[in-house]
């Protein structure tokens, strides 16, 4: 791949003491990895994380194949490639992007177009206006602080704006991934800002030293954030194993008030959890719901509840005080959530027959005792 000549051989290798070029080959070589790693595993997540772990690995290939030339560029010439740096910031970043729309969409929160565009438009000018300052294009503090504004304009949007507001709706694996991709862009984000104000606004860091810190910054907001969104969807396809099992046994039974109650939480437990654990519901604000921090202990008690409708053999004993409490708040509130008839909540149509959802709340209640 090396395209330049030089007068000793040895001088288009690493060099022992080049710790930024051995940092640029390290990162190249650990994108790499990232990328058949989240390829390899997108195939055992459920259907809408797949896509997510699709794009998470074009993020880690894309800048693999940067981090090759920047590496070249820093062992044949000794300067920053700043800009291989940011073509490969103006693919991945925008992608980084798509996956906070991606994982919404895919838990069909209620997020719009607009949620995307508002991302992409920030993510634009925080990339333009820093390349414009880098290159003294323009003046370096204007860019600074326009850059800066861009990144704001982000951080509002997935702290405070519409697709904040979105994932409080999603699935609990989701507002998890939500949570933490965004604690990466707040916090990991910050080494970029500081890296231009040393090494362009003040000078004060050497080249070596600004791109190990830019080499560093990108393993973790790249290579952690899509992490971030595997643990997640792997937890919940692990999760989701059990009622697999559930559905099958379902497939063998003969119809009735308990079958009827177990397919329709087979096929909405997700829901069921955010439900019960949201801390902004739609409707029915007077009901007591359960903490999000417990919504590992919700959806074991549901799972207990599908085994009781189908006739299985307890699995899942409450683990502790505090989950044997959780069952208990929701027998309460299944009790008055549950929807027989569409006469109970107006405008909105029953959850179930009246057989089926008097045998599901006695099934929540029969979990609990």
């Amino acid at each position: 791949m090396s395209s330049f000549t030089v007068a000793k051989p040895e001088e288009a290798f690493l060099g022992q003491h080049d710790f930024t070029a051995v940092s640029f080959w390290i990162i190249s070589i650990a994108m790499i990895a990232s990328t058949v790693f989240f390829y390899a595993e997108a195939g055992t997540m459920n259907s809408h994380w797949k896509t997510s772990l699709h794009v998470g690995g074009l993020v880690t290939l894309v800048a693999a194949v940067h981090y090759m030339y920047m590496r070249e560029y820093w062992v044949s010439v000794h300067q920053s490639p700043i800009v291989y740096r940011y073509i490969d910031w103006s693919i991945t970043v925008p992608l980084q992007m798509i996956e906070f729309n991606l994982i919404l969409k895919a838990a069909q929160a209620p997020i719009g177009p607009a949620g995307f565009w508002k991302l992409l438009i920030g993510t634009v000018a925080m990339l333009a206006f820093g390349y414009a300052g880098e290159t003294k294009t323009i003046n370096p503090w204007l860019g600074f602080g326009l850059g800066m504004a861009g990144w704001g304009f982000i951080l509002f949007e997935i702290f405070a704006g519409e697709s904040a507001s979105a994932s409080g709706s999603s699935s609990v694996y989701v507002q998890q991934s939500f949570n933490n991709m965004r604690l990466i862009v707040s916090l990991g984000w910050a080494i970029y800002p500081a890296g231009y104000f040393f090494g362009t606004l003040t000078t004060s860091a050497s080249s070596e030293a600004l791109n190990v810190i830019y080499n560093i910054a990108d393993f973790v907001n790249k290579i952690a954030f899509v992490l971030a969104c595997w643990a997640c969807a792997k937890s919940e396809s692990l999760g989701h194993e059990p009622w697999e099992k559930f559905e099958k046994v379902c497939e063998s039974l003969s119809p009735s008030p308990k079958v009827e109650a177990a397919r329709k939480l087979i096929s909405n437990y997700q829901r069921c959890v955010t439900d019960a654990t949201s801390q902004s519901p739609i409707s029915q604000h007077g009901l007591t719901r359960v903490s999000l921090a417990n919504a590992e202990y919700v959806e074991q008690a549901m799972r207990e509840v599908a085994r009781q409708l189908l006739g299985l053999p307890s699995a899942e004993k409450p683990a502790n005080a505090e989950s044997a409490q959780v069952r208990q708040t929701l027998a309460a509130y299944y009790e008055q959530r549950t929807q027989a008839t569409d006469q109970q909540c107006p405008g909105r149509a029953a959850d179930m027959s009246q057989e089926a959802a008097a045998a599901f709340v006695a099934a929540v209640k029969a979990v609990a005792k």
